[in-house]
């Protein structure tokens, strides 16, 4: 499966981007891009977003960048072998007087190393500050892109001289990368960096070819020379060979400049020399330094890789940084306590403003229900007390069970069903839940008799007791008292 990487080299005038891939045929470059910022119109933050959205850059690739030359600094220093260990742990107090940068500020990578005699070594240190880091990862966010690597422009440069130049990294060699406002001198020896300059040149935007390629030269045989003794205690190399990386409009100009002033051999460098293809319109424009930031998330690890996240995230890890994060964490904690606190009181706010309206409610309904009642103690209770009284009221006009006659019924059978003679009245009229007791008067004990078995032949009506009867010696009228069950409906 194929995988793909993207470069961007981000320049204080510039933004460069390539694009490459890795199959099993080989590496190759699907994409170029490059844009001059010069203008104060010219936002960076835009370039970087139009690369997915405008120029087809594919927004799943690893995403590889690198400071500006401005913002790292290098030192080539010996030390021992606890001070090296300590370097590549993140440890900077002893570097302190080798950057223009505070110890607490500084984000180191330790390039390379070279041992020494009498256990010292040489090794090369790449920093730079932490707030210019925080700089770049602010514009890389703004621009929606999340980096995996930030390193250095030599570092990707010298990426893109191996893969494509091998020969380079046999013997000692020199890398040079010609911008418009700075010389990058890199010396290579065994595919390893020894020594990294980073010059500053006065070219103004109008300077011709040959004032570039003169000053150049004057600075560079220089620096050559100064290089040389320092780390060799040497001469340099009559037959030295350099690698150039410059734009293509000044590059063979100042190829023959360099190798007739500075004594050595110039290659100019093909940035596709080990692709399996290239893009097909021509770029005006240096790549080398985009192409190595890309090649640095294709190929295997490589030794002196430099990548400022790693200590920068370690940092971030950091006992005093893991504290502020604590303390942050406490606060966000704090503040939703008390929005939960404030939340409840607002919530038992509501809840007593509804139990006052509910009760302001309860009193008017009560009021228009029951208007009889001044004194309202306890609505709910004394409106309960009236519907019981009421359900008492009511209870005698209703069956005790289902399937039960109710009283109303009763006492129509009762005057239905009595004889057509006699004269039978009732005085009183009481009824049970399973029995039904009737006071009354008659004409004769035989109209009583009469009633009493038209009753019994009624379903679920019988005498349940003897039936007690009186004779009144003045009115002649028999009084009686029957009782009776009434245990299921009548038919």
């Amino acid at each position: 499966m194929a995988k793909k990487s993207i470069g961007i080299d981000i320049g204080r005038s510039h933004v460069r981007a390539v694009q490459m891939t890795r199959t099993t045929e080989g590496y190759s470059v699907e994409k170029a891009f490059g844009i001059q910022t010069r203008r104060s119109t010219d936002s960076p933050v835009n370039v970087l977003r139009a690369l997915t959205t405008q120029h087809g850059f594919d927004r799943r690739a690893e995403v590889a960048v690198c400071l500006p030359h401005h913002a790292v600094f290098f030192a080539d220093t010996e030390v021992d072998a606890a001070t090296l260990q300590k370097l590549r742990t993140g440890d900077t107090s002893t570097l302190k007087d080798d950057f223009p940068i505070p110890a607490e500020k500084a984000v180191v990578q330790v390039c390379s190393t070279r041992q020494l005699s009498n256990e010292q070594y040489s090794v090369l240190v790449a920093a730079t500050s932490s707030d210019l880091l925080e700089e770049e990862l602010g514009l890389l966010g703004e621009g929606k892109l999340q980096p995996a690597s930030v390193e250095t422009p030599i570092t990707a440069a010298h990426t893109a001289v191996a893969f494509n130049h091998p020969e380079s990294q046999r013997g000692t060699a020199l890398i040079l990368c010609v911008e418009q406002t700075t010389l990058n001198l890199a010396v290579v020896h065994e595919a390893n960096l020894l020594v990294v300059r980073n010059i500053p040149l006065l070219i103004s935007g109008e300077s011709d070819t040959e004032a570039i390629a003169r000053q150049v030269t004057e600075v560079l045989g220089r620096e050559i020379e100064i290089t040389w003794r320092k780390l060799f205690d040497a001469d340099p190399d009559a037959d030295l060979r350099v690698y150039l990386v410059s734009e293509s409009r000044t590059a063979r100009y100042l190829a023959g400049a360099i190798e007739a002033d500075a004594n050595c051999h110039v290659t100019l460098v093909d940035p596709y020399a080990g692709m399996e293809e290239a893009p097909t319109d021509e770029v005006r424009f240096p790549v080398c330094i985009a192409e190595g930031l890309a090649l640095r998330r294709l190929l295997p690890e490589q030794t002196g890789t430099v990548n400022f996240l790693l200590p920068h995230n370690t940092r971030d890890r950091s006992p005093l940084h893991a504290r502020k994060q604590l303390l942050a964490c406490g606060g966000l904690l704090i503040a939703t306590v008390l929005a939960w606190v404030v939340g409840l009181f607002l919530q038992l706010s509501l809840l007593e403003s509804q139990n006052i309206e509910i009760r302001r409610q309860i009193d008017e309904v009560f009021r228009q229900t029951l208007p009889e009642e001044r004194n309202i103690v306890n609505p709910m209770a004394q409106l309960q007390q009236k519907l019981d009284s009421f359900d008492t009221d009511t209870a005698m006009l209703t069956p005790f069970q289902t399937g039960r006659l109710t009283p109303l019924e009763i006492l129509r059978v009762l005057s239905t069903h009595q004889p057509s003679q006699g004269d039978l009245r009732f005085d009183d009229l009481l009824v049970a839940a399973d029995s039904v007791r009737v006071t009354g008067s008659c004409n004769s004990f035989t109209a009583f008799s009469q009633w009493q078995r038209v009753l019994e032949e009624i379903p679920g009506f019988h005498t349940v007791d003897v039936p007690k009867q009186e004779k009144n010696a003045k009115t002649g009228k028999v009084h009686f008292t029957l009782s009776l069950s009434s245990g299921r409906t009548v038919q």
